[in-house]
């Protein structure tokens, strides 16, 4: 082959190689500096040492714990909790998803409810009649959360609820 035609393919590869590593380098972003910056941590104070009076505060002999004030008792009546709701100006929403003449008929589908996570529960009023037991499921504070409540209900037992605000 001719001398010069050699040097021309190797010349001609040279500056291909040469413009294949700097051309891109034209075209991209600049480099930032967001990865080179160091990360210092500083370490929290160490907390005060509070742990004399908490330990001063415990009581040593059971005297000291039997004169210690009771703590006092929470009232989980059914009144108490119908006054708090109404206090606190919640809407709560009750279903009442059957009326029964026998008491053993409410209490069995109470106790059916009760299995599948439903709070249920039976209350007696009376009527010209005798006695109805009502069974109810909720409270439930809220419309939506009644309704979805009850719709499920419906699909469940395939029964016609009663959505009471109280």
């Amino acid at each position: 082959m001719n001398e010069i035609l050699k040097q021309r393919i190797v010349g001609a590869i040279v500056i291909t190689a040469l413009a294949a590593i700097f051309v891109p380098m034209l075209f991209d972003d600049p480099v930032s500096d967001a990865d080179s910056f160091s990360n210092e941590l500083s370490l929290p104070q160490q907390p005060a040492n509070n742990t004399d009076e908490l330990l001063k505060s415990i009581p040593k002999t059971s005297r000291e714990v039997l004169s210690r004030p009771k703590p006092a008792q929470i009232d989980l009546q059914a009144q108490t909790i119908k006054e708090t709701i109404k206090k606190t100006n919640f809407k709560s929403f009750i279903i009442q998803v059957g009326s029964f003449s026998q008491q053993a008929n409410a209490n069995e589908f109470r106790n059916k409810l009760r299995r599948q996570k439903f709070s249920a529960y039976v209350d007696s009023i009376s009527n010209k009649d005798g006695k109805l037991y009502r069974l109810r499921v909720g409270p439930e504070l809220g419309k939506k959360i009644a309704q979805k409540t009850q719709k499920r209900l419906e699909s469940l037992y395939k029964v016609q609820t009663l959505l009471v605000e109280e």
